[in-house]
């Protein structure tokens, strides 16, 4: 794939480099096509940089061990800038006759201001005002808006599909429901 050929060819020295620092097989080693491996499918450079013992074994297993993977995962989220407690989406509404607004990218860079002059504003009153971007998705029943905060770019470091990152939001959403709904 010659247009991320440099890319690939770092990722294959960093998994030489895994493999001698985890102790790792090479042969018996599976991943992705595209060489992400382990539960939270991390490349080797984010398995190197990121990879965390969140069970205490004193190993970074991300291809056995579940809590090393979400330890993993949350150290990955932070070194990309997650802020605890802030949000990641917030629904949006379009006024009548707003033009189309389609940001270049995902990164948080306008204000509520900015938005609400461009003809999108938080559906409900006291949505926080940090740096923000707006995501339109196809809905059911049309277009669906969404204000994106800085957290929303950091799971797009994570996976760059903005589906991917909404449906990481709307699931944590749920299981936090869940659990404070539990007796």
């Amino acid at each position: 794939y010659p247009r991320r050929e440099e890319f690939f060819r770092g990722e294959l020295r960093n998994l030489f480099a895994l493999a001698r620092e985890e102790r790792l097989d090479l042969a018996t080693l599976k991943g992705s096509y595209a060489g992400a491996m382990g539960f939270g499918q991390f490349m080797p450079s984010s398995y190197r940089n990121f990879a965390r013992d969140g069970d205490g074994d004193g190993r970074r297993d991300l291809l056995g061990s579940t809590r090393d993977a979400f330890a993993s995962v949350a150290n990955y989220f932070v070194g990309h800038g997650w802020k605890a407690g802030q949000p990641v989406f917030v629904p949006a509404v379009a006024d009548a006759g707003a033009a189309a607004f389609v940001p270049g990218d995902f990164v948080a860079r306008y204000s509520l201001a900015e938005l609400a002059a461009r003809g999108y504003r938080p559906a409900q009153s006291g949505a926080p005002n940090l740096p923000a971007t707006l995501l339109t998705l196809e809905g059911v029943n049309g277009p669906e808006y969404w204000i994106g905060y800085p957290n929303f770019y950091v799971i797009t470091r994570y996976n760059r599909s903005p589906l991917y990152a909404m449906a990481v939001h709307q699931l944590a959403q749920e299981i936090a429901a869940g659990a404070s709904a539990a007796p």
